[in-house]
């Protein structure tokens, strides 16, 4: 019996065998280039394909034909980066009954962590904003690609106070603390206005606690200044 070329083909081992192994060699190219890309985010920079290449010891044309352009791969490597984010950003507040000093730790906390990790975070910032207005995918879904930590942050804190005010007012100054505790005011007091991250830090806490300290009907929490604040860090 005659057996066709299509049918020997989809049953020869060895040209299955060949077959998987040409997939698994794209893969590890793949991988090799994402982690290039998370080697060099993580060093503080926002690269080109070709640095990317070089990295990964591969030709920009190879790194071309798996992400046609920067913003796929850059995509790709925040994904595969801050993947394990989410750990190291789980909410960490002492035991406290005053919102005003578990909203100062908070964000001293929350934003350490951000230094920590700043070349990352300011690499999903840059991409979420990239993709916000090149068109390359809806704003919502551009808007999602930062994963938004601080809320969790911000609800663990505020928790003693869910029933001194009505509710309203809590959400806005929920809102209100997720303008200061985050990248935007640091990046803003860093390359803006010129201070370092720790100054940066102090400022921060200085407005949490004074949104705080306001809002709330009665509190116990001191409104130190910025300049307390950096002795009170120093001490």
């Amino acid at each position: 019996m005659l057996v066709s070329s299509s049918s020997y083909a989809l049953e020869c081992p060895v040209m299955r065998r060949t077959s998987s192994g040409r997939q698994n060699q794209k893969e590890r190219t793949r991988r090799a280039i994402v982690s290039a890309a998370v080697t060099l985010i993580q060093a503080g920079r926002l690269p080109s394909i070709s640095e990317v290449a070089d990295e990964a010891l591969v030709s920009p044309a190879t790194a071309y034909r798996y992400f046609p352009d920067q913003l796929s791969l850059l995509g790709a490597a925040l994904r595969d980066g801050s993947a394990g984010m989410g750990e190291g950003f789980q909410p960490g507040i002492p035991d406290s009954a005053d919102p005003v000093e578990r909203v100062d730790r908070a964000t001293d906390a929350f934003l350490g962590r951000i230094v920590d990790r700043e070349p990352l975070v300011r690499a999903v910032m840059a991409l979420s904003l990239l993709r916000s207005v090149d068109g390359a995918m809806p704003r919502e879904e551009a808007v999602a690609v930062r994963p938004g930590f601080r809320r969790a942050w911000i609800d663990e804190a505020l928790r003693p106070a869910q029933g001194d005010i009505d509710p309203a007012t809590l959400r806005l100054l929920k809102l209100a603390l997720g303008v200061v505790m985050g990248p935007e005011a640091l990046v803003a007091l860093e390359d803006t206005l010129g201070v370092g991250s720790a100054e940066a830090i102090d400022v921060c806490r200085w407005m949490a606690r004074t949104l705080t300290s306001a809002t709330l009907p009665s509190s116990s929490g001191q409104r130190r200044g910025p300049r307390e604040e950096a002795e009170s860090r120093g001490s």
